[in-house]
């Protein structure tokens, strides 16, 4: 058997092979977007690492310096079921971090759609510090739109649903759509444009939120960084590699580039992907539009493709009976269900953004409700970025975790702790001081989600002391580092929930 067998692997893997090297040559190359730096103004850019907020970084110690420039060009206007259907004329902008000296540049950019909300910058949030130590050059973008009669974002309710007839949306329609950055700087952002027809374009049966151009945007501006021109934006850095790192609703752009075969029809001249890897998280796929999606239907076989998951997005998909695919080495996939991280914290919002809390809600007092959970969930993402850097340099795959436990339509918690079992399990997992709780499980009425102290009965039960706490803690960073799910260098951000008087 083995004899007929080994012939007929060799001959179906050449096949494949001469399959893929067609297609690539098949290829094609986006068109190349003009470049130019924006007017001067008075003000910080929107999603300034510069300015005091969420976003801050202290770029001049890092040796970092940011730039922000005009992105225009033409590119295809596409369909939620990808059709392309005609080219139209864009002008966005782009938010340049880099190393002012070339010798600090590690040869990969990480580029990111900005949120609609806020123009916030959800991956640099979380990983800015790794960015910054290891040398990456980061590139946020906008993609919005002039905002419609109707916005396809935050779609009005009816005046007798809930709420008392008040509308649900009202606290973000000031942040979304051109309109939001022309408010804040009007002569720097008034000339940004993309196409947008919400008759035309369509994603379920509403209009599709997402910029039809989208797809087109990233990769152009992927192209223009990899081809290292000397009058280009990175002029002087030896762009090697790019990534993406998008989360939360904007993370649905690059599944559709995906899905809709992007990565293998549009390449550089060389042949060579535009994009070398993809980092999405916080994003349950198809949850805009009703196509429930969770591994792109052409996926790349050159490229890693991984997504992030809160609490928050892994009970969304438990209550929804949606099963999660196995990770794999080839394609390269990996899913992460990291448990003690909520969708949403203070630490991640966005320019004049806000949100819902307790005391907003009526729900201060209610035990339930009352606690945010903010533990550095940035450590975990800088890991796996990390990780997913060393798969594509070195070829050394990212771990495999296991899936939280379910029973049902409902996940298996441990009857001691309270806590989901199964999934990334940080040290505030491992060695637990609160059960770790969704907004689906409780009801609290808000986008964050919280936690509820063990009692100091329960702390002793567990661990019999502080001491017995903290030594158990230390041990869970260890077990994580080896796991791959936390740096060294970022251990000494890691530090117990519990303090002694908790005992």
């Amino acid at each position: 058997m083995s004899g007929l067998t080994s012939p007929f692997i060799r001959g179906l893997t050449t096949g494949l092979v001469t399959f893929a090297m067609i297609a690539i040559a098949r290829a094609e190359v986006p068109n190349m977007p003009s470049v130019s730096p924006l007017p001067p103004s008075s003000q910080l850019p929107l999603s300034s690492a510069l300015r005091a907020g969420t976003e801050y970084s202290d770029l001049a110690s890092a040796g970092y310096v940011e730039e922000e420039y005009y992105l225009s060009g033409s590119g295809p206007a596409i369909t939620a079921a990808g059709e392309a259907l005609f080219d139209a004329p864009y002008i966005t902008r782009i938010l340049i971090r880099r190393p002012s000296d070339p010798a600090r540049f590690n040869g990969t950019v990480v580029i990111e759609p900005f949120s609609w909300f806020g123009e916030r910058a959800a991956g640099w949030i979380l990983t800015r510090e790794y960015l910054l130590r290891e040398g990456y050059a980061y590139v946020g973008y906008t993609l919005n739109i002039n905002a419609p009669r109707e916005d396809p974002k935050l779609p009005s309710e009816p005046a007798d649903a809930g709420d008392g007839g008040q509308d649900p949306n009202a606290l973000y329609r000031p942040l979304v759509n051109f309109d939001f950055m022309r408010r804040f700087d009007y002569a720097r952002y008034a000339p940004l444009g993309t196409y947008y027809d919400p008759e035309r374009f369509r994603r379920g049966d509403a209009p599709d939120p997402f910029v039809p151009q989208s797809q087109a945007i990233g990769a152009q501006l992927a192209l223009l960084l990899k081809s290292n021109l000397e009058d280009g934006p990175l002029g002087g850095l030896r762009v090697q590699r790019v990534y993406v790192n998008s989360w939360a609703v904007t993370a649905q752009v690059w599944m559709d580039y995906l899905d809709q075969g992007r990565h293998q029809s549009w390449r550089m001249p060389d042949g060579r992907p535009l994009i070398d890897a993809y980092m999405t998280g916080k994003m349950a796929f198809g949850e805009v539009g009703g196509d429930v999606i969770r591994v792109p239907r052409r996926m790349p076989d050159d490229a890693p493709f991984v997504t992030v998951y809160s609490q928050s997005e892994l009970m969304h998909d438990v209550q929804e009976g949606i099963a999660l695919p196995p990770d794999t080495d080839r394609p390269m996939l990996r899913y992460y269900e990291v448990l003690g991280v909520p969708h949403l914290r203070k630490a991640d919002l966005g320019t004049d953004h806000r949100e819902l809390e307790p005391a907003d809600v009526g729900r201060a007092d209610d035990p339930r409700c009352g606690l945010l959970y903010d533990e550095p969930s940035e450590v975990i993402a800088a890991a796996l970025l990390d990780g997913m850097d060393r798969w594509v340099r070195t070829g050394t795959p990212m771990p495999k975790a296991p899936r939280v436990a379910r029973q049902g339509r409902a996940v298996v918690r441990d009857t001691q702790s309270g806590n989901m079992i199964g999934g990334v399990r940080p040290p505030w997992i491992s060695v637990p001081a609160a059960t770790y709780l969704t907004e689906q499980e409780t009801g609290c009425g808000m986008v964050y989600d919280t936690k509820t102290p063990l009692s100091a009965s329960s702390l002793r039960r567990l661990y019999g002391s502080y001491r017995n706490y903290a030594e158990a803690f230390e041990a869970a960073k260890k077990a994580s580092i080896a796991q791959g799910y936390l740096l060294a260098e970022d251990a000494d951000r890691v530090q117990p929930i519990a303090n002694p008087a908790d005992f």
